[in-house]
């Protein structure tokens, strides 16, 4: 007996190309997705869509013959049955069993969905509609639980989704209405397919255009990373790109699902600070900003611009000029640290590190610019030297394992036997206490505050504790692996308002710094230890050819824990544990830049004129240093220079003579041996020193210092010239110049009808000219409306309007030509009949012919083509 057949072979055709295609298609991107998060799948999503993929064209196939649905799938869940069980016994060992039991369940999941899925393409008309319901619903809990909350995540995430919804509920009711003998059946679903996806396409953008505030909106509130962040995708950053490209350090820093990270060499710091043996280097790490408030809503931390006892020294090197200095020892008071303490310089050179950013080992309190030798210029922008007040128990060593290296391990319990002589923090001032060891109370909270408690109970001193920390990061498993993992997409809690460091702590137990600083930090003020989190760069000793040399790559941008021990200070300490699977930033190569010279004048003040023939450069000087001696100015002086072989540089990089402008800040500065023998006295001030200087004074370097107004008016240049083209705003504007121009073309004969009928309205007292109006509005009006005057008189177009609509056309008609023909003055019943002609008439016309009808006739461009082309029998 054959078995009968629901759908021929072209409908089952259709449904394979049409529906079953986009659903494959759209089945990848979704197990792509879940696979880059749940190792269990183990990232076989091309495997996975196979089963996906057979499951839904064999159903398809198989019921477009007479196949009942709950027959079969009793059919398919005994075959499961069976297969699972014959698994079991061919599987070899407990660990074997469970992973074969594991990818059986995955198969027939898969392969089930599909089969239910080609079931309902094929048999149910409503399926649809509920299939794009569960696969919107399924994404939701996909995304909340593995993506981060950004604006380009939800997006990316969703669009393909909307897109399928709408297209696979509308062909799949396309194909099952299709009339397959219909000749063109092919021409007709392309048309209507392609007319669907266009417009789907552009009310997608245009919907996603429109509630691009509310996506930015969610991730603000729900996201781990900054809004509109499209150049990494949406990942959070220990840094953040200016507009001028440079790199500076952020003034928050987030907990979030994915870390973005970058090879760029940032700058290169010298750094004079070695061990007892004055040869082993001890390298410190760079420090930016204190990140010591924490948002519990957003889970950040955010900068405090008002923290007690204020020890950050952040000037503006770009603001001060070339060798002079900017001093703070307020910031040395307030670090509270007398032992154990020094002061060590370092010599920073940037390379997008931005200008106005300060960088330096805890704690700065100096800064004064450099100049860059002019071989190095084009690597490095600008130049400064720090001083701090640093503490001889401080290293970047600490986070290393030392062992096999006897001096560091020696250094390191050396350290903590220091550290272990502060226990106690009474006398310290009460709100500088409560400050640094406040912590959020709520239950996840106390959880951590169990475990840093639970962690330390066998610890008495503050720095025991602080190991104590340190060493549950670094533990191992019960099968002997690390408990703790660092990784760049630690991923995030299954809700928005979990909250991360639980999640870090107690669940995933993978992530970056920002995660092992934050719940370092808060187990330590759960236990009254004072701690901050330090934000800037981690220094790794790669030079071993020049010691004391030190390379910063953007991807060294990092976070760690400051503790503060009566006596000794604030202390670095880093409990991040080593990235096994990222390879270290490349070895540097070149040569360290060594400034040999020496300037014997450094003057400072505003260009008055500039002479780029002669290469003159007039400056009113203001401040100066001559060999190395601030010389007095009680009132400011005109000094004329000799610029010819000078560099023109700026903070961002070199410059032109032609940059300087009248009125510009400048600082000049000479190595000239003219100037070697010419000393000031103890009575010389600037006006007495300048007579003594050559004239014109020759001078090998200027820079320009910039304002800050003039720094945003350069920026915003930059910003124009070099902005990449939107494609997105082409696209916007294209489509909306395509639609208007659509718009204007179908709207044409409602416009010239709107034209015609209101100089037919007009009272007009010629009664020639009124007639005239009416006959081009009414003969434009019937043409528009499909009543069509082709190779007829007037009259016997009259006559047959007339006919069909029952109107009085035709004595117009024959009034109006003997208007046109004849200078026989109008009867009184002719003007009467002009004057009352065109209302009554018009509506005769819409009482005859619907609104529908008319409607579109006025959208049809091809009646008002023929009206204005096809040639007339007057």
């Amino acid at each position: 007996m054959q078995i009968g057949r629901i759908h021929s072979w072209k409908k089952v055709t259709a449904q394979l190309i049409l529906l079953a295609l986009p659903t494959v298609a759209l089945a990848l991107y979704l197990l792509l997705n879940v696979n880059r998060f749940y190792s269990f799948l183990q990232n076989n999503w091309l495997e996975q869509g196979l089963y996906f993929t057979t499951g839904l064209v064999a159903a398809i196939i198989f019921y477009g013959y007479r196949f009942r649905f709950i027959t079969t799938a009793l059919l398919l869940f005994g075959a499961y049955f069976i297969a699972y069980r014959l698994l079991g016994k061919l599987s070899v060992g407990e660990f074997d069993a469970f992973f074969i039991s594991v990818k059986f369940l995955i198969f027939s999941m898969l392969f089930s969905a599909g089969w239910l899925a080609g079931y309902g393409f094929s048999r149910s008309r409503y399926f649809t509609i509920f299939w794009s319901v569960f696969l919107l619903v399924m994404q939701i809990i996909v995304v909340s639980k593995t993506s981060e909350i950004t604006a380009n995540s939800l997006i990316s995430a969703f669009a393909p989704v909307l897109v399928y919804a709408f297209y696979i509920i509308y062909t799949s009711e396309l194909i099952r209405n299709m009339n397959e003998d219909e000749p063109g059946f092919g021409w007709f679903i392309t048309k209507r397919l392609t007319g669907f996806i266009a417009l789907s396409v552009v009310l997608l953008f245009s919907m996603l255009l429109i509630f691009q505030k509310q996506f930015n909106s969610i991730e603000h509130d729900w996201g781990g990373s900054q809004g509109g962040n499209k150049k990494n995708g949406g990942k959070e950053s220990m840094t953040k790109q200016n507009k001028d490209g440079s790199l500076s350090n952020k003034d928050q820093m987030k907990m979030t699902g994915s870390l973005s990270k970058d090879k760029r060499l940032v700058f290169v710091a010298k750094l004079d600070n070695y061990f007892p043996d004055g040869k082993t280097p001890n390298p410190l790490y760079f420090t930016s900003t204190y990140y010591t408030k924490f948002d519990t809503a957003t889970q950040t931390f955010e900068e405090d611009k008002n923290f007690p006892k204020n020890d950050l020294f952040s000037p503006d090197p770009s603001k001060i000029p070339l060798y002079f200095t900017k001093v703070d020892t307020a910031v040395i008071t307030n670090t509270m640290a007398t032992l154990n303490r020094k002061v060590v310089s370092a010599d920073i050179y940037k390379v997008i590190l931005s200008p106005n950013e300060y960088i330096a080992p805890s704690t700065a309190f100096f800064c004064q610019p450099l100049p860059v030798e002019n071989e190095y210029k084009k690597q490095f922008k600008s130049a400064y030297r720090a001083k701090m007040w640093v503490s001889d128990l401080n290293s970047a060593y600490f986070i290393y394992n030392p062992a096999g290296n006897k001096q560091l391990e020696t250094f390191q319990q050396q350290r903590f036997e220091m550290l272990r002589k502060a226990t106690s923090y009474d006398g310290l001032d009460k709100r500088f206490m409560e400050y640094y060891t406040y912590m959020p109370r709520n239950e996840e909270y106390n959880r951590i505050t169990e475990l840093a408690k639970q962690l330390t109970k066998d610890a008495k001193t503050p720095v025991d504790k602080m190991i104590a920390i340190r060493d549950h990061f670094t533990s191992k498993d019960q099968f002997g692996q690390p408990l703790f993992r660092y990784s760049d997409n630690p991923g995030i809690p299954g809700l928005p308002s979990a909250s991360k460091l639980n999640y870090f702590l107690f669940e995933n137990r993978k992530g970056y710094c920002a995660y092992f600083a934050g719940a370092t930090l808060f187990m330590l003020r759960s236990l009254g230890i004072p701690s901050r989190i330090a934000a800037g760069f981690l220094t790794v000793d790669r030079s071993s050819k020049n010691p004391g040399w030190y390379w910063f790559y953007a991807d060294q941008a990092h976070a760690w824990v400051q503790l503060y021990f009566p006596g000794y200070g604030w202390m670095d300490f880093d409990t991040t544990v080593p990235d096994q699977n990222t390879q270290q930033s490349p070895q540097p190569d070149g040569t360290p830049p060594m400034n040999t010279q020496q300037a014997l004048m450094v003057a400072d003040g505003e260009a008055l004129s500039v002479d780029t023939v002669a290469k003159r450069v007039t400056m009113k000087v203001k401040k100066m240093l001559f060999h190395d001696e601030n010389i007095p100015a009680p009132e400011v002086k005109d000094l004329l220079m000799d610029v010819s072989i000078a560099s023109i540089t700026r903070d961002t990089g070199t410059g032109k003579l032609s940059d300087i402008k009248a009125g510009s800040n400048i600082v000049a500065v000479s190595y000239a041996e003219a100037l070697k023998n010419i000393m000031a006295n103890e009575t010389d001030n600037l006006a007495s020193l300048i007579v003594k200087l050559p004239k014109p004074a020759p001078v090998d370097e200027i820079k320009i210092m910039e304002t800050e107004q003039q720094k945003k008016d350069r920026e915003r240049r930059q910003e124009a010239v070099s902005k990449p083209f939107d494609w997105a705003k082409a696209l916007i504007i294209g489509l909306g110049i395509i639609g208007f121009f659509i718009l204007l073309l179908f709207s044409s004969p409602w416009l010239i009808w709107q034209y015609l009928n209101s100089k037919a309205k007009s009272n007009t007292a010629n009664a020639r000219t009124k007639a005239y109006n009416i006959y081009m509005a009414s003969m434009y009006y019937l043409n528009q409306l499909g009543i069509v005057r082709e190779n007829q008189s007037p009259q016997q177009f009259a006559e047959a309007a007339d006919k069909r609509l029952g109107s009085s056309f035709n004595s117009f008609t024959n009034v109006y030509q003997k208007i046109k023909y004849s200078t026989t003055p109008l009867t009184t019943k002719e003007e009467t009949l002009v004057q009352d002609f065109y209302e009554p008439f018009k509506e005769q016309v819409r009482n005859n012919i619907p609104l529908k009808q008319r409607f579109s006739s006025f959208l049809n461009i091809y009646n008002t083509l023929h009206y204005f082309t096809k040639s007339k029998i007057s």
